[in-house]
């Protein structure tokens, strides 16, 4: 069995790595997806390609999920809170779900675009850059499925102690002793008012 801090150090460093590689891939797909709004125009009863995943706006939701996900991951690693840890792995649920989504999309992306009237070199490019954009979106699943466990093995060892210092009031009516600390000679460190 591992030792519980060497565990941690490896968890952090996969998480920032993990991370790393999420905003990459986001910030790919957002990309990817201008490009894939620029090909969706149609010229002189030409059609371009036309990319369900651009117009329903994958490209630009999963990339933001993505980048965000990635960001979570990084901070949870290096404050390893237990809020962060939650939030990562929270984020990177969701990121899964946008991911298996967005798979769906681009496999449509990829099968409806047959018509006569389209150009084909859009056509050819829009089919290879959603089949790239459906790779990064399998990369994705499986690195926030990943992130997703690391976060969950990592909660555990969050669980700190909480030092609670009770403040104690007086009520300046009554005539009650003081809550005042005293000196090492005896008196009090400050006057209180009656």
């Amino acid at each position: 069995m591992l030792n519980p801090s060497t565990e941690v150090i490896n968890l952090k460093e996969a998480a920032k790595i993990l991370g790393g590689i999420q905003i990459v891939t986001g910030a790919m797909h957002i990309g990817f997806g201008v490009i894939l709004g620029v090909m969706n125009s149609s010229y002189t009863m030409v059609w371009g390609f036309a990319s369900l995943s651009f117009i329903s706006g994958y490209t630009f939701w999963g990339g933001l999920s993505f980048i965000i996900s990635g960001a979570l991951s990084i901070s949870a690693s290096k404050v390893f809170s237990p809020c962060l840890l939650r939030g990562s792995l929270g984020m990177n649920v969701v990121s899964a779900i946008f991911a298996c989504i967005g798979v769906i999309l681009l496999l449509v992306d990829m099968s409806i675009n047959r018509l006569p009237q389209q150009d084909y070199y859009a056509l050819l490019s829009g089919k290879g850059i959603s089949a790239m954009l459906m790779i990064f979106s399998l990369l994705e699943f499986c690195i926030t499925c990943v992130s997703a466990h690391f976060a969950s093995r990592a909660i555990p060892y969050t669980n700190t102690a909480v030092v609670i210092i009770p403040t104690v009031y007086a009520n300046p009516s009554t005539s009650a002793p003081s809550s005042a600390p005293f000196t090492n000679d005896g008196q009090q460190a400050y006057i209180t008012m009656p």
